[in-house]
């Protein structure tokens, strides 16, 4: 009898099949900024889709086992596609099963996922364990520069680019201190914010929201590029820095583009606004072109600006060479196109890409966005 009753157990001990599924984790109106781009001679990858692992089905143990139990249900995420492992759980037994723990998936990069809810079977059977997902690095949207440029009790003014009202140096019209190109309609008709201006600069993740920073901690262009979200009376905006200010009154004061600055309430004859806190972050990289973009000052390859970046350039290295940075772009001390160029970011990323043979090309290469 007791023979029967062992192998009867050991039928009904079936292991139960499931599947995990991963996803993928005022200032008055006037020129008051530095000169741009002078020649030392004489400026969460694009998301993808994350696929979730199918449903698995479990089948509870007979007896005293419960009922048929669910897997993880489809996960979804923002990285890229991603299988669960197929891993089996071990099925109910008839005095209750042990849980079956699905495959772990490592997502693709880009991307922060969420992995998928299991559903355990009732009564006594064994239990299906959904998997959880972990998503890359890229593209896993804005995160916190922990110990960056910030202030609590900063100020903000209106800033176009017809103020500091500097040309040339490779740029058809306008040109900032960090070498971003860019191009002016309208005028201010005497305003502090005027509306009727409308300023356009390419090679950054946020538009037409631009900001000049302080010269005084500025570092002769040490924050070029770098991204700050700004937060006034309820309202925040993220703005990238193209520009340096050569008369901010306090280290805490950034001029902001006319859109960035409407978009927190400043328009009209607003001077300006006081108590205004703001931080660094990683620039939001997305669009067509997520790649770091080198600009020649000049022309020339040796005097490069590092544009559309994630964080700003710390490092630069190409031909053997360190370049140096001075009035916001990184000089190699000799011609560097088409060559190959490491880059160290202001948090320690190094990255390898190529500088392009032509100016406003990519380097076909991008910082992570990850904070430490």
């Amino acid at each position: 009898m007791s023979n029967r009753i062992s192998l009867t157990f050991a039928v009904f001990s079936s292991a139960l099949l499931f599947a995990a599924c991963v996803a993928d984790l005022g200032d008055a109106p006037g020129a008051h900024h530095g000169v741009g781009g002078e020649n030392a001679f004489g400026e969460g990858g694009s998301t993808g889709g994350g696929n979730g692992g199918t449903t698995g089905s479990g089948t509870g143990g007979s007896g005293s086992g419960g009922m048929q139990g669910t897997a993880g249900r489809v996960g979804t995420g923002a990285g890229g596609s991603a299988a669960g492992g197929n891993t089996q759980g071990t099925g109910g037994r008839a005095a209750g099963g042990m849980t079956g723990t699905g495959g772990r998936g490592t997502g693709g990069t880009p991307g922060a996922g969420v992995g998928g809810s299991g559903v355990g079977g009732s009564g006594a059977g064994g239990r299906g364990t959904g998997g959880s997902g972990m998503g890359g690095a890229q593209g896993g949207g804005m995160c916190n520069w922990n110990g960056g440029p910030n202030t609590t009790g900063g100020q903000l003014t209106c800033y176009w680019l017809g103020q500091p009202n500097v040309k040339g140096g490779g740029c058809p019209a306008f040109k900032t201190f960090c070498g971003y190109c860019g191009s002016e309609t309208g005028n201010n008709n005497g305003q502090f914010c005027p509306s009727g201006i409308v300023d356009t600069v390419p090679n950054t993740f946020t538009g037409n929201f631009f900001a000049a920073f302080p010269i005084g901690t500025f570092g002769q262009g040490t924050f070029c590029g770098m991204c700050v979200q700004i937060t006034f009376q309820g309202k925040s905006v993220i703005a990238t820095v193209i520009d340096e200010c050569a008369t901010c009154p306090e280290s805490g004061h950034l001029d902001l583009s006319l859109p960035a600055a409407a978009a927190l309430g400043l328009t009209g004859n607003t001077g300006t606004a006081n108590g205004v806190s703001w931080h660094a972050v990683s620039c939001p990289a997305s669009g067509s072109n997520t790649n770091i973009v080198a600009f020649f000052n000049a022309g020339s390859s040796q005097q490069i600006y590092f544009q559309n970046v994630v964080f700003p350039v710390a490092k630069a290295v190409a031909g053997g060479r360190t370049a140096s940075q001075s009035f916001g772009f990184w000089d190699f001390g000799t011609t560097v196109g088409g060559q190959q160029v490491t880059l160290t970011d202001t948090l320690g990323h190094v990255i390898t890409g190529t500088i392009p043979t032509s100016s406003g090309g990519s380097i076909n290469a991008q910082f992570p966005m990850v904070c430490q």
